[in-house]
């Protein structure tokens, strides 16, 4: 039931702009809905075609498709993916490993090498501009590095994975190494947030965890081990403070000493970590954090509005608890929705528990 609201949504969020052919990237009481964002209509390709696959709407994997060519004829002509809200004249490093992890997807999914052709392009222009120590600081959102750039590595393993092209895999070993060289020993890793001066949200270290996670499947067995101590020092630290916590839910932002003074919860945050959760389960058999992903689960479960004459507000997810907190203050972001999706689904692939 909730699966079903949230992708009738993102349908609806899809349909707003259908004379562009992207994802309305908010839905807020001031503007409705918003103009269609390149970077998450990127990644909701993958949601999509997931959810077509486990036997949703079938209608799905050619709304993928539509998203995909849309993409395509926005790309920039130095391979890069616009950034911001609109169809900006800029590129950004993370847009353009996110809207690369769709194309390959739908690759992946479709054979069509339309797919991998824009995919390639853009890893072309992400290995031009990557910094010698391998971050990315040219290009980037507010104009310094970014630790949940690992997101961008991962697009660029699966196109080394793909294509066997060893740049693509020197590209993502070098960013590797360089956010691995940012980790405490408490499982911080700085450069994770938007600011250098701000709190990061559990979005952006969600981002960064889930970015490591995934990378790990692309390199050494030794390497792997490492990545995963990083992600289960991270987690108990957050799960810490959820228990700890005044209020019943996951604060919203954490400092480097894994504290926090947030007094809202981001809803999109929360689903990102249910799904690093559920998948460090999936990785190592350990079912430690098992509990508290479903705790998440649920509680973002709560806050969805099922019933609303509203159209933008039924099945959709918000980007604060309470909506009035500070992430996208009352507004529906299409990336709360896609991020809910993806644990939903995740979820029901676990094998049965004992």
């Amino acid at each position: 039931m909730h699966l079903d609201a949230t992708l009738e949504w993102l349908r609806r969020s899809q349909d707003a702009s259908e004379d562009t052919g992207g994802c309305a990237g908010i839905y807020s009481f001031e503007k409705r809905w918003h103009s269609p964002y390149p970077e998450t209509t990127g990644y909701i390709i993958s949601t999509f075609l997931e959810y077509a696959k486990l036997g949703g709407d079938q209608i799905f994997a050619e709304r993928a498709k539509k998203l995909g060519n849309w993409e395509i004829n926005i790309q920039l002509p130095s391979g890069g993916v616009r950034g911001g809200v609109g169809i900006n004249a800029y590129p950004i490093v993370f847009n353009t490993g996110q809207v690369m992890l769709g194309w390959l997807s739908l690759y992946q999914f479709s054979g069509d090498e339309t797919y991998l052709s824009a995919a390639k392009k853009a890893g072309d222009w992400l290995v031009k501009i990557q910094d010698a120590d391998g971050k990315w600081s040219k290009y980037t959102y507010n104009e310094i590095p970014h630790a949940y750039n690992i997101r961008v590595t991962w697009a660029l393993f699966q196109l080394y994975d793909i294509t066997k092209k060893e740049l693509y895999k020197e590209a993502a070993e070098k960013n590797l190494r360089w956010v691995l060289s940012q980790k405490k020993e408490n499982g911080w890793i700085n450069f994770m947030g938007f600011t250098l001066t701000e709190e990061p949200l559990t979005h952006t270290i969600a981002y960064t965890l889930r970015g490591l996670l995934e990378c790990s499947f692309y390199v050494s067995e030794e390497k792997k081990n490492k990545i995963l101590v990083i992600i289960q020092a991270a987690s108990e630290a957050i799960i810490r403070k959820y228990n700890d916590y005044v209020r019943p839910f996951m604060p919203g932002t954490f400092n480097d000493k894994w504290d926090t003074y947030s007094t809202y919860s981001c809803l999109t945050g929360n689903a990102q970590l249910a799904i690093i959760w559920l998948k460090y389960f999936l990785i190592t058999g350990n079912d430690q954090f098992l509990q508290y992903a479903f705790s998440l689960i649920d509680q973002i479960k709560a806050t969805q509005d099922l019933k609303s004459n509203n159209p933008g507000i039924r099945g959709g997810i918000a980007g604060s608890f309470p909506i009035w907190g500070k992430y996208v203050s009352f507004g529906y972001p299409n990336w709360a929705a896609k991020f809910f999706a993806d644990s939903l689904m995740l979820k029901m692939k676990l094998p049965p528990m004992k």
